[in-house]
């Protein structure tokens, strides 16, 4: 195992550093590790396997390892990494366009994040926040959080960050170069663009290189800087990687036009030729466009020489090559061109022709644009309505939690349990009383501390039954109630998380309606984990009267049937919430059934099944 942990810290370096190499050793990862592998391997497998398929663009294959490092993060109960890697999966859903599901995964590593959480992962959470606002068209709020995001970086300390640290620095100053340039503010662009270059040039961040020199090139062509794009546009192609087509593509195809520019026609016609040598055999969309793109600006070349007849024949071609690639705007501007072209040389009729076809595809491509902003609109304000929706859920949530306390202990519990304490008192069992009223004192203190709590592990609410069922036990059935709680098998009672006060007045209405006309009886209390691993199933099964009986007899007084039915509306009203917050399906998460019409009347009591939703750690 020594040498398979040796290649997950490698993996963690190359997988920023060097993408050929993380490849090579993912591959052999990929052999090795499987579902026994020790936990530390897996995670870091995963964790690995998510960021560098999502580079890939294999998308689905990059959920899938994300979500396998989630399962193992949460049976460590690990807030800190479970908040950056569902900020990791929400970057795979941006890369997706999933917006929804990207906020979704935002709003799971908030859960995880407090007053007091390291700055960095805060900027973690801030840099995918901001793209999320970018791609939705909210500026401001992208602006905001891209800015939040740099703030919170000045804590990074060199010596103690690590690579992924310093890769989310780049995606922060990228975000606000891009957000810059949307703006029009071409100078802060600039300077966004530029403060990435320093950072991936000192840690060795080789991924993407030429994308960042490209980007500073580009912000510094727009300032009309001509010495600094033709330096980035140089270095963008001394630092291009193997099979980095389309960067290398840009690189030329800009340092053609510089040479234009500078009115080198001899070195941008060879720049260009170079650019579309590097499509060999085009098969994307992309290919097509950038191809026609190169047609273009060879059209241009000739143009600007006069030489109209070669400026015409790149043009046709450039519209020829550009149907592969769908790009309506660029069309637009080809037939646009072409338009004008056919004009200078009083070809009246094909210039019509061919701004008649400008027209209707500039027409098309405001539509499309129309079209995707209404969609960001509408995505935007279902984002707004989900988060609004989570908070009044949550209120909702906060305050039943609040009513339950009031209606959690039936008082004529409270009041027979000090009353029987008081009896051992008085005849002198004073151990025994002492004993009892340690208990009693200690399960109500634990019922007020859970009403400030939204979840509890299991192992506390088991625990806090016990205490509940061996007070009954003793002080009400005079040892004559027996009970047996069994926890689900294979599970870490403490890695298991679960709504507060939720069961109890189940397992009281068990006992009141169940084994309390019988003055003895036996409760089983068994849980099970459900086949998604999504929920925890608790069955309650009593020995009594049966659920039919119970109903019919009416046996408690008028104040205790109205203190059950508050109870239990409540607790049927919270736990739907609580599924509604963890999205799972509508369903049926309370059944309740005689015993004996489960049994063929074998048995006689009640069996009630309730289906808790597995809740997070509050951090």
């Amino acid at each position: 195992m020594a040498e398979v942990r040796h290649r997950c810290q490698q993996l963690s370096r190359w997988a920023y550093t060097d993408f050929e190499r993380a490849r090579k050793v993912l591959e052999e990862l990929s052999a090795v590790v499987d579902k026994n592998s020790p936990f530390d391997i897996r995670l870091a497998f995963h964790t690995h396997s998510a960021f560098l398929h999502n580079q890939w663009h294999h998308y689905d294959k990059a959920v899938e390892h994300a979500k396998l490092a989630v399962a193992i993060l949460e049976s460590l109960a690990d807030a800190s990494n479970l908040a950056e890697m569902w900020a990791d999966l929400a970057a795979i859903h941006l890369n997706r366009r999933d917006w929804r599901a990207a906020e979704r995964s935002l709003d799971r590593a908030r859960r995880y994040l407090n007053d007091g959480a390291d700055p960095v992962l805060k900027a973690h959470l801030f840099c995918r926040e901001g793209f999320l606002h970018l791609h939705l068209g909210n500026p401001r709020q992208a602006l905001d959080c891209l800015m939040e995001a740099e703030k919170s970086m000045l804590s990074l300390d060199d010596e103690q960050a690590d690579l992924k640290d310093f890769y989310i620095q780049t995606l922060i100053f990228s975000g606000l170069g891009d957000l810059y340039e949307r703006l029009g503010e071409k100078a802060k662009s600039l300077e966004s663009y530029r403060c990435v270059l320093p950072i991936v040039e000192r840690h060795g961040l080789r991924p993407r290189l030429s994308w960042h020199y490209l980007n500073a090139g580009r912000a510094a062509m727009a300032q009309q800087d001509v010495a600094q794009a033709q330096a980035s546009f140089e270095k963008a192609m001394e630092v291009v990687s193997e099979g980095e087509t389309e960067a290398k593509t840009h690189a030329l195809g800009n340092l053609g036009i510089l040479a234009l520019w500078a009115d080198n026609t001899a070195r941008a016609l060879a720049l260009f030729d170079k650019a579309a040598a590097e499509y060999e055999n085009p098969s994307k969309p992309a290919d097509f466009t950038n191809l026609s793109k190169i047609e273009s600006w060879r059209a241009g070349l000739f143009s600007q020489l006069n030489d109209l007849v070669k400026a015409q024949y790149h043009l046709e071609k450039s519209w020829e090559t550009g149907q592969n690639g769908h790009d309506l705007y660029h069309l637009s501007q080809i037939a646009q061109n072409l338009a004008a072209l056919h004009g200078q040389q009083k070809n009246f009729e094909q210039a019509y022709e061919w701004q008649r076809q400008a027209s209707e595809l500039a027409a098309k491509h405001d539509n499309q644009l129309r079209d995707r902003e209404r969609e960001e609109i509408e995505a935007r304000h279902q984002l707004e309505r989900n988060r609004q929706e989570a908070q009044m859920a949550r209120l909702r949530v906060a305050s039943l939690q609040l009513r339950a306390l009031r209606a959690q202990m039936n008082p004529h519990f409270m009041f027979n349990a000090l009353n029987a304490i008081q009896g051992l008192i008085t005849s002198g069992r004073n151990k025994e009383a002492e004993s009892y009223l340690a208990k009693f004192a200690k399960m109500m203190r634990h019922t007020l501390e859970y009403s400030d709590l939204e979840v509890v592990t299991l192992e506390q609410e088991i625990e806090f039954l016990e205490r509940y069922l061996d007070i009954n036990r003793k002080l009400r059935f005079r040892d004559k109630l027996e009970y047996q709680i069994t926890a689900p098998p294979d599970a870490d009672q403490n890695d298991l998380y679960v709504p507060t006060m939720i069961l109890q007045p189940f397992v009281e209405n068990a006992i009141e309606h169940g084994i309390r006309p019988r003055q003895e009886g036996r409760l089983e209390i068994a849980f099970s984990l459900s086949d998604d691993g999504q929920m925890l199933r608790c069955v309650i099964e009593d020995d009594g009267v049966g659920y039919n009986k119970g109903r019919q007899k009416q046996s408690a007084g008028a104040d205790f049937q109205s203190h059950r039915s508050r109870g239990m509306d409540i607790t049927r009203e919270r736990l739907t919430l609580l599924h509604q917050l963890q999205k799972h399906e509508q369903g049926d998460f309370i059944r309740i059934a005689d015993l004996g019409d489960l049994t063929q009347k074998m048995r006689s009591g009640t069996h009630v099944e309730v289906l808790l939703p597995l809740m997070e750690p509050e951090s």
